[in-house]
């Protein structure tokens, strides 16, 4: 967070909003920077007066749909393409390529909704979801949706809390861990009740 706070902090007036804006395309792509620290930071300097919550929101929305759409269209372009490659074809066989895109018809608006709240693996869920050619509508509808309730929630509560920020960051931290935990395990039941189906005799 302190790496966060002194890359925002070196800007000043339209240069601050245009970096935090680059800076949330490069976590949706997969760069090495980690967008909720900076959301929650920015929205911190805004009780400083370095930023206008008011405009940071919508920003912040753009910027990571920006993001997220470069990640998507790309996996939609060539994802397929990689997905039939060694090593991944050798993880992923074309059996379970088609499983996952029969699960997505049915399934797929749940699954891009709840992306947004998912630490660490939004780059590659996004990814995949491009791959399994979710229909771009449900894409930026559902996707669109989680992700202005996600910064309204948290923007607020990180300008809300001040001086408290280190404790609403431990907060939100258990949170989207707990998340994180209970989708791996819904995940992981959906693995091996598949493979229970296909082991049973018919």
């Amino acid at each position: 967070m302190d790496q966060a706070k002194e890359f925002l902090a070196q800007f000043s007036g339209p240069e601050a909003y245009f970096a935090f804006f680059v800076s949330l395309i490069g976590c949706s792509i997969g760069l090495p920077m980690n967008s909720d620290l900076i959301l929650i930071t920015a929205s911190m300097l805004a009780t400083l007066g370095v930023f206008k919550l008011p405009l940071l929101i919508p920003i912040a929305f753009f910027g990571l749909l920006t993001g997220d759409s470069i990640n998507f269209f790309l996996a939609r372009r060539f994802g397929p393409k990689i997905l039939r490659k060694a090593p991944f074809r050798w993880i992923i066989s074309e059996a379970r390529v088609l499983e996952a895109e029969k699960f997505l018809a049915t399934r797929g608006n749940k699954f891009i909704f709840c992306i947004r709240f998912l630490p660490l693996i939004r780059t590659v869920l996004f990814f995949t979801a491009g791959s399994l050619r979710i229909k771009p509508k449900a894409f930026y509808l559902l996707n669109g949706a989680s992700t202005v309730l996600y910064l309204t929630i948290l923007m607020n509560l990180s300008y809300a809390a001040g001086e408290n920020i280190d404790f609403l960051l431990s907060l939100f931290k258990r949170f989207q861990f707990g998340l994180l935990t209970v989708a791996i395990a819904m995940f992981s039941f959906a693995i091996l009740k598949g493979l229970k189906k296909r082991l049973t005799p018919q």
